[in-house]
């Protein structure tokens, strides 16, 4: 399960970086527009990905 979330949350980190946006809910994160809510909203979702991996690598 770990594994399917870290992928999960990479793959939406990965796309966002790419498009240079993204949406959550009813909030848009446009990296044009606001940039510095969307690199701390990024690096959340990258840290997301990174915990759930180590999770997995270190699960018994």
């Amino acid at each position: 399960m770990s594994l399917i979330l870290s992928l999960l949350f990479f793959s939406l980190f990965s796309s966002a970086i790419l498009r240079g946006k993204f949406s959550y809910g009813k909030a848009d994160y446009d990296f044009h527009e606001h940039p510095i809510q969307f690199v701390v909203a990024l690096l959340f979702i990258f840290s997301l990905s990174a915990l759930c991996f180590y999770r997995f690598l270190t699960e018994p």
